[in-house]
């Protein structure tokens, strides 16, 4: 009855466990290495300028990659793209560890957007492997399965720093992420079913040609005959890809750069971020199926602009502290939220493709927002980028309070559906 009771809770069928748990082996290297991307960028000599337009490279080529990857797990199933290109994604960190000049940042960078394709079919694999009454819940547990394993890592990318420098502890960071990422999308590869097969009359277009002609005009015909719900949230999605845009890539260059924190302490506010989100899923997870995804969504997405005063106004550590309790609890409820509100929206049909606009827009966004950002930062002042975002964000809130629940079900009828599943779990 326990287990039972776990497994209720718990919610994350076969398919999504399988996601879930070679996602969460690949974190443990990849979160000793990401938050201090920009600064290892820094350390091999590119300044702010550099590095927004380092990272506008990279939104850009995975918005183009991600848009082909919509059109090709519609038309050519979901498995085949995620394994070969998860494979691509988790070996490109292993090239940051010969990266000695900002040039060379290219190559690392180029190759790990190229490898976004796969995206569009992870996310629709994700989503359609839950049962859609259970999907607010399915997503709160991936993404706790996801971060519980990876929370004290970014500590651990501090430490590296400290021991053996910056420029080689980052080295061993970069070569822990290439290793647990290959662990981790082996096991993926080996246990992911295939979820939907792809569309027969898109297998019969001969080759790269047809793909080329094709997904063009059929992401067209996507985004004309989408609903206005999920034209709102593409709206949201680029209005929140501009703020990030600007203030993300930069968080790690001014804590560690001009505050001064150190590199182990800023990985302690990441743990800290990490912690709090993973703690609060599961009462995330009750709020969301208590008073709907639209109004948790809404409530997480208003923190955000509050947050960003935080940040700028913070006078020492105590308020830095602050901030990412706040952007942790916010990450609890707008992450699962937001993704279940696109999924549920979107038809099983056109699913990967849709999903997959939602990311490319963001990424098309992502790359005027974080050269812009790197202007403000190198030209006007390190905060001038944050405080250009807070606008920004406001307006992302306003839009996604214009965007309606996506399906009102009795009580009952979600008693039912819950009902059903706990059939099928038991």
């Amino acid at each position: 009855m326990v287990l039972a009771g776990l497994r209720r809770r718990f919610y994350l069928p076969k398919n999504a466990w399988v996601l879930a748990l070679s996602a969460s082996i690949w974190n443990i290297g990849g979160t000793m290495a990401n938050p201090y991307q920009s600064v290892f960028f820094s350390i091999v000599g590119a300044d702010a300028v550099l590095i927004g337009y380092l990272l506008a490279m990279s939104s850009g080529v995975t918005a183009i990659m991600q848009l082909v990857g919509g059109y090709v797990a519609d038309a050519w199933g979901r498995k085949k793209v995620i394994v070969a290109f998860s494979f691509l994604s988790a070996t490109s960190a292993f090239l940051f560890i010969f990266t000695s000049q900002s040039l060379l940042l290219v190559l690392p960078v180029m190759l790990s957007s190229i490898a976004g394709i796969y995206g569009p079919a992870f996310n629709a694999t994700l989503t359609e492997s839950m049962e859609p009454g259970l999907r607010a819940r399915g997503l709160v547990t991936f993404t706790l399965v996801t971060s519980l394993p990876s929370v004290v890592f970014p500590y651990m990318g501090g430490r590296l720093m400290q021991t053996f420098g910056t420029y080689d502890g980052l080295r061993i960071a970069f070569f822990m992420s290439g290793l647990f990422g290959v662990i981790g999308v082996s096991y993926r590869a080996l246990r992911l079913k295939e979820t939907y097969a792809g569309s027969e009359t898109e297998k019969k277009k001969k080759g790269i040609v047809g793909l080329v002609f094709g997904f063009f005009k059929d992401n067209a015909y996507v985004l004309r005959n989408s609903s206005g719900e999920a034209k709102k949230l593409l709206i949201y999605s680029v209005l929140a890809s501009a703020g990030t845009g600007m203030t993300v890539p930069y968080t790690s260059l001014y804590l560690v750069g001009v505050v001064g924190l150190p590199p182990e302490f800023y990985g302690v506010l990441t743990n800290v971020a990490g912690l709090i989100t993973v703690v609060l899923l599961l009462p995330a997870s009750r709020i969301i199926e208590r008073i709907g995804l639209r109004r948790s969504a809404i409530y997480a997405s208003v923190s955000v602009p509050v947050n960003q005063l935080i940040f700028v106004n913070a006078k020492g550590r105590d308020d830095f502290v602050a901030w990412t309790a706040i952007g942790g609890a916010s990450g609890a409820l707008l992450g699962p939220s937001l993704t279940a509100l696109q999924a549920d929206h979107s038809p099983q049909e056109m699913r990967g493709r849709l999903m997959a606009l939602f990311s490319v827009f963001s990424l098309i966004t992502a790359v005027p927002a974080s050269i812009f950002g790197g202007y403000l930062y190198g030209k006007l002042g390190p905060l001038a980028s944050f405080m250009a975002s807070v606008p920004i964000f406001l307006l992302a809130s306003l839009t996604l309070a214009r965007i309606g629940e996506p399906e009102k079900r009795a009580p009952e009828l979600d008693l039912i559906v819950g009902k059903d599943v706990r059939r099928q779990l038991d």
